[in-house]
């Protein structure tokens, strides 16, 4: 039993729209550039697409950027902010848009919004047709399901999980000195409720159990992908079974320990927010593994396979590793590091950010130097860890302020947290210095790093997350303001300090700042 008396053979059972919802729509809106009037996708009838995209979203009109690349018949929000030119697919929304559609509530975001990491074409699936199939050598019972018999054969569940880039905040690695990785801002994440099947009741189905399987420790579950992607690598690596050839699935692997314990709760998903899965989030059917990162939740999953050893995709190796500082990409080439599993990550980090003030908006000093303004963001941990608290400094750090926690979610039977909170904290205007800084503490009683690691693949950036105050006369109004400065945006957008002490004002590009200075 759980520790509040609850079954762990069944799934929690609850509908989640009654505790989270309304779910938040699909509203998509189409990308417009005031320099492509008149090009095909530009003319939209925006009212209309309200009341599409609640009915099917596929019936949306496709994005014109998309003419022409192999994803060209997927719809996709305009507000999505493109991070890898226009295929394949990887985006995040402008920080702000987190909130844009529910301020008082935003803590389940539309679906349309959340954030997309794509390695290569998406798969044209279809629900009628597409199998999942779970084997192996540790199956006694290799079965091989349609989507309607996943659907209808087994218990199914539903609750609420933050899906984020582990890339989240590499843009201020890059600023630093180039990473490997391509430039995520502060967005790169999300909060959808997901419905669909535990995976350990399908591995029961086939025989895996704890009492079936002699080593634990050694045992793992590999999830494959059904796109067809470059070989990371480019060439075999150390291992003989390894499925290298000029294109290759992505694929990854957990603990098998963790796929049977019921307190992870690791599900094979076919809902978000009560619709099927968008394309480009791994319809028909993805895993959904709470508090680790979205790099180990592949989407379009195909096999399951129980294995004696973890995956040897080259993309569970060559992907998703915090090395140390000193590793460059030719060090980690040369001396194996890849392949060194004391450096995977599987678990999300804590992280804090700022979501209001935005970047470049500003108050006037005079009307507001007696009054209070509110400072607010979100933040999350991994692993099943509850965020405690949430501090703001507006003196360097010096001093720290207790933010208020909207928490919304409810614990698992388990007391494990999987969602971000969203936090607020009213500031006096008397009190803004030059910098607002934000920190998060989970139960593991460990507050965000003061200062940035850089490291070869940019992820995990957790450090405190700072906004700089700059006092100046409005071009507008001729008043005094402050103005926030964020320290980047997403992709190819110019702006943030961090961009500027880099010498990168005007392109996405890669910089050198001194971490010695990092802090003044």
């Amino acid at each position: 039993m759980a520790p509040n008396g609850v079954d762990p053979n069944e799934p929690r059972s609850v509908r989640a729209e009654e505790v989270y919802g309304p779910y938040p729509k699909n509203c998509m809106t189409p990308w417009k550039n005031s320099r492509d009037e008149g090009r095909e996708g530009d003319a939209v009838d925006v009212e209309n697409l309200k009341e599409i995209a609640a009915q099917n979203f596929m019936e949306l009109p496709c994005d014109y950027r998309d003419k022409g690349t192999p994803d060209d018949w997927i719809p996709r929000d305009g507000r999505m902010v493109r991070l890898t030119g226009r295929h394949p697919f990887n985006a995040e929304p402008l920080l702000p848009e987190l909130t844009k559609h529910n301020p008082k509530n935003p803590f389940l975001l539309p679906a349309n919004l959340h954030i997309i990491r794509n390695h290569g074409t998406v798969p044209k699936l279809d629900w009628e047709t597409h199998t999942l199939s779970i084997e192996g050598p540790l199956v006694s019972d290799p079965v091989k399901l349609s989507m309607d018999e996943l659907t209808t054969t087994y218990p199914t569940t539903e609750f609420p999980v933050t899906i984020s880039c582990c890339g989240n905040r590499r843009k201020e690695m890059n600023m630093i000195k180039q990473t490997i990785g391509f430039n995520w801002g502060s967005a790169a994440a999300g909060t959808n409720v997901y419905k669909g099947v535990l995976l350990r009741d399908l591995l029961k189905s086939v025989g895996v159990t704890a009492e079936s399987v002699a080593d634990m420790t050694g045992s793992f579950v590999e999830f494959i992908g059904n796109e067809d992607l470059g070989n990371k690598c480019g060439g075999p690596g150390p291992f003989p079974d390894e499925p290298w050839a000029e294109k290759v699935k992505y694929a990854t692997s957990i603990p098998l320990a963790k796929c049977l314990d019921p307190a992870d709760e690791v599900m094979v998903a076919f809902q978000a927010n009560g619709q099927r899965l968008h394309p480009d989030r791994g319809y028909p059917i993805r895993l959904v593994i709470p508090g680790y990162i979205g790099g180990r939740m592949i989407k379009w999953l195909t096999r399951i396979r129980v294995i004696p050893h973890e995956s040897h995709s080259c993309y569970h190796y060559w992907d998703n590793k915090y090395l140390p500082p000193q590793v460059t990409a030719e060090v980690a080439a040369k001396d194996g590091w890849w392949y060194k599993q004391d450096y995977i990550i599987n678990e999300l980090s804590l992280n804090s950010f700022i979501n209001k003030p935005a970047h470049n908006a500003t108050i006037p000093l005079a009307a507001n130097i007696d009054k209070t303004m509110v400072v607010s963001g979100y933040a999350h941990s991994g692993g099943g860890r509850k965020v405690t608290r949430v501090e703001v400094s507006s003196d360097l750090g010096v001093t720290w302020n207790l933010a208020d926690i909207d928490r919304k979610e409810q614990p698992n039977p388990y007391g494990k947290y999987w969602c971000w909170v969203w936090w607020y904290y009213d500031l006096p205007v008397a009190q803004m210095g030059k910098e607002l800084w934000v920190r998060a503490w989970d139960t593991s009683n460990s507050p965000q790093a003061e200062r940035p690691v850089w490291t070869l693949m940019g992820q995990s950036s957790n450090h405190v997350f700072r906004v700089l105050v700059h006092t100046e006369t409005s071009p507008d109004t001729g008043k005094v303001v402050y103005r926030f400065e964020h320290p980047t945006q997403a992709g190819q957008q110019s702006g943030g300090w961090a961009t500027r002490l880099a010498g990168k004002v005007k392109s996405a590009g890669y910089g050198e700042i001194n971490l010695a200075s990092y802090v003044d």
